[in-house]
């Protein structure tokens, strides 16, 4: 064997191997865009679905809770009909 075809064994041994590694880490590559892309759609799906959860809270909030300010302004109606009551209409001495 003389230089020539040594030189052309050693190249398509690289070349070789030279593909064998962009088709591996081109695998690997898609592989994990995929994995990504799934993982994508799972967070998407469930970012929407704590969406419309936190949408429903929203409505359901006036039905089950009271604001401070409410209560405070309900509070202070029921305390002047109660003095109403127990003072028979005068104004309450403080």
């Amino acid at each position: 064997m003389d230089a020539t075809q040594i030189t052309a064994i050693i190249g398509a041994a690289a070349s070789l191997l030279c593909t064998i590694i962009v088709g591996t880490l081109t695998f690997f590559v898609k592989r994990t865009l995929t994995g990504l892309e799934d993982a994508d759609k799972k967070n998407e799906n469930e970012i929407k679905s704590v969406s419309d959860k936190l949408n429903d809270l929203k409505a359901d909030l006036p039905l089950f809770y009271v604001t401070r300010e409410d209560y405070i302004r309900t509070m202070n109606r029921v305390e002047d009909k109660l003095d109403q009551i127990l003072y028979g209409g005068k104004a309450k001495e403080e």
